[in-house]
């Protein structure tokens, strides 16, 4: 139980995918809440019931949301500021991790992920290290 009684919060619109991650977290001991992203997203995770650990984004999402304009909303959220946030995307890494690093991302993990080593990524993002693909 790697992630026991860690706080995560998942934006992500593919129901496939949100499933898949919610319960890959779960089964590692992760509290896990959740929004395919829309106008109440931002209020879900300031009005959190308990402080988040990580925020786990979804660069591409539908509708024309963009990952990296939702990251500067977070991050303008005095209780959200701190939160260490992770991309998680299907994009080209050549493309998209220069975006992502210039950002101020704490991570990028690319889908599909790895079910065995995306927990042990996440700790480390959640204990201040960084997680970026070789």
């Amino acid at each position: 139980m790697i992630l026991r009684n860690k706080r995560i919060f998942l934006v992500e619109d593919d129901p496939v995918n949100l499933a898949v991650i919610r319960v890959l977290l779960t089964n590692y001991g992760a509290t896990v809440a959740y929004d395919h992203w829309g106008d109440s997203t931002l209020m879900s995770m300031s009005n959190y019931h308990q402080s988040l650990d990580l925020i786990i984004l979804d660069i591409h999402l539908k509708g024309g949301a963009d990952g990296y304009n939702i990251f500067d909303a977070i991050k303008q959220i005095s209780k959200l500021e701190n939160v260490p946030i992770v991309a998680v995307t299907a994009s080209d890494p050549t493309i998209e991790l220069i975006k992502v690093r210039q950002k101020g991302f704490n991570g990028y993990i690319s889908k599909p992920i790895d079910r065995r080593q995306f927990p042990h990524d996440l700790l480390t993002i959640i204990n201040g290290g960084e997680v970026w693909p070789s």
